[in-house]
């Protein structure tokens, strides 16, 4: 039944993103045109509007999740969706799942969109690039940029945490549109949704914040290597560190307050 809801789930809010992809891929096209053709203006154009378009992009996926789950189980909608026969914690599973691979995907079309934008910067600058790295070369700095191997460690880890942040955002999200729409505040679920997200999402990043630099648990980064340390980020003596401590534990509330908000949906959200 997941995988029904799933299935469905897709469908549904694919209408509401699928106009963004298909604007970032006409104005990548026409930068190419530009590229092959070496029109300078349609590059420069171009890139602006693609910098828009991933920027509204991502804006918009965010929107639109959050208003999808709003809409398909507390509006309108809502008494369909739990008269469904499926249990709660199948509908919210479904939510979270197509929530996050949609923003994921919003992210990964920034990243290309900026990818082009970068592509085109460098054909239009022509020969301006081998004398940067010439600079870097003679000053010193190309020795302290990483190696290709911490480079792919550096990769692996920012995707791990950008789907650590993904989750916890949207764990605070629905946790608190989800309280918003209980008997007690449904009169105004939209001032109680904003409030309970700020309220909740503001006191545990500043106790995130609190950890990242106290708990023992950090990251050490240097340009040959990145390595899992226990100490704290502040002692940590590579070239940069990241402390580990707050994130994992933002992304551990959001997931108890995703159980919390399936708990809810079962006994005490107010259909309308």
């Amino acid at each position: 039944m997941l995988g029904k809801l799933l299935k469905h789930e897709l469908k549904q809010s694919a209408r509401s993103v699928s106009l963004i992809y298909a604007s970032a891929a006409a104005v990548i096209a026409f930068i190419f045109i530009g590229m092959l053709t070496k029109i300078t203006w349609i590059g420069v154009v171009g890139s602006i509007v693609l910098y828009l378009t991933a920027v509204i992009g991502v804006v918009m996926t965010l929107v639109s999740v959050i208003r999808n789950f709003y809409e398909t189980l507390y509006s309108n909608q809502g008494y369909l969706s739990f008269t469904l026969p499926v249990k709660c914690a199948s509908l919210l599973s479904s939510k979270v799942l197509v929530s996050v691979l949609w923003i994921i995907l919003s992210f990964l079309l920034a990243a290309v969109c900026f990818l082009v934008i970068g592509m085109n910067a460098k054909a239009t600058a022509e020969g301006s690039m081998s004398g940067i790295w010439d600079i870097l070369e003679m000053s010193g700095l190309k020795e302290m940029l990483p190696t290709g191997a911490t480079l792919v460690k550096l990769a692996v880890i920012f995707v791990g945490t950008v789907l650590l942040l993904v989750l916890t955002f949207v764990g605070f999200v629905y946790f608190a549109v989800t309280m918003a729409n209980t008997r007690l505040l449904q009169k105004h679920p939209k001032l109680f949704g904003f409030l309970i997200f700020f309220l909740t999402y503001g006191v545990t990043n500043a106790i995130g914040t609190k950890l990242t630099y106290s708990l023992p648990f950090s990251l050490e980064i240097t340009t040959t290597d990145v390595n899992l340390v226990f100490v704290a980020m502040d002692k940590a003596e590579g070239m940069l560190s990241y402390g580990l401590g707050g994130t994992i534990f933002m992304a551990l509330v959001a997931v108890g307050l995703l159980f919390l908000t399936g708990w809810i949906m079962e006994h005490k959200v107010n259909i309308k």
